[in-house]
């Protein structure tokens, strides 16, 4: 495409999700054959509920009434996190990814945002444009993956703590220990698992409490194998969750799994490497400022965190 063609930005639409996916997937591609790593494909329903409950974050960029770009960013509390920015390859370098990153961390200055955040590739055009936005590295991101049948091997919950086996009923709870682990509470993320609406697969809740308290809890997502997110007040009530996830996936015949794992979790890092998973990828998480206890917080990955 021409330099010379006017760029346009405006707010995404139901309409633009299907594209979106296809600028999703050549981007990835691209960086993927560049930096020799697989990916993951963004579950289409993810795309829409972010959508749904933050429209002003989302955002398109068009050349000639054709998407070319788009962002989708979150915000819980007074952090605001891009989920996702990506630029049809073809039309890279044209201050696309700029225009559309400005526009969405608007999004976050609108609504009193503290933190700007953001996981971010290896790819140094990225880390730039992050940065230069007031981003800098504070974490890595360590994409893992391996047999779940190991897992079973972690401890299961000792005789102080009782299984919860569907979480919804512990929604206040949940936000408690999400505005102490993660920085704020995060209810309609919560409400979109429990009903099923990140995935096309199966989803489950779970935790543990002790003497009535929650202690931790955790999701499971047949599509892909994922055991997240997952938090703990302590971080060894995480190794019982991560057992728990891995018995419902291997219940539902999942036998692989793919985590992302932060470099502040040596808990689920040193299980997850004594079980056999190795490490694909990494990435990097990024901000203005550093946030949240993610040696005991383990995200639900590079989209919604």
């Amino acid at each position: 495409m021409s330099t010379t063609q006017k760029i346009t930005f405006r707010s995404m639409t139901q309409a633009d999700l299907a594209p979106a996916l296809y600028i999703r997937k050549a981007a990835m591609e691209s960086i993927a054959t560049s930096q020799q790593f697989g990916w993951t494909p963004a579950a289409p329903r993810t795309n829409e509920h972010l959508l749904n409950t933050d429209p002003d974050g989302c955002v398109v960029a068009e050349i000639d009434g054709l998407i070319v770009g788009f962002a989708q960013a979150l915000q819980r509390g007074d952090i605001w996190f891009l989920a996702q920015l990506f630029v049809q390859p073809e039309v890279h370098g044209m201050g696309i990814g700029a225009g559309l990153l400005g526009l969405a961390q608007q999004y976050g200055r609108d609504n009193g945002a503290r933190v700007f955040s953001v996981i971010s590739t290896a790819q140094p055009v990225s880390q730039s444009l992050y940065m230069r936005h007031g981003m800098f590295a504070f974490a890595i991101g360590y994409r893992m993956s391996g047999d779940l049948e190991p897992l079973l091997k972690l401890p299961e919950p000792d005789a102080n703590k009782k299984r919860i086996v569907d979480c919804s009923g512990w929604q206040d709870r949940i936000a408690d220990m999400d505005r102490e682990l993660f920085g704020a509470e995060r209810r309609q993320d919560h409400a979109a698992y429990i009903a099923g609406g990140v995935s096309v697969g199966d989803v489950t809740s779970f935790g543990v409490t002790r003497d009535g308290a929650l202690a931790g809890y955790g999701y499971s997502i047949a599509d892909g194998g994922i055991i997240a997110p997952l938090a703990a007040y302590e971080p060894a009530d995480q190794l019982p969750l991560l057992r728990m996830g891995a018995e419902w996936l291997l219940d539902h015949e999942v036998g692989t799994g793919n985590i992302l794992v932060m470099s502040h979790n040596a808990t689920i890092m040193t299980a997850l490497l004594a079980a056999g998973w190795r490490i694909g990828s990494w990435t990097f998480l990024m901000a203005s400022e550093q946030f949240g206890q993610f040696d005991r917080y383990h995200p639900a990955g590079g989209v919604l965190l």
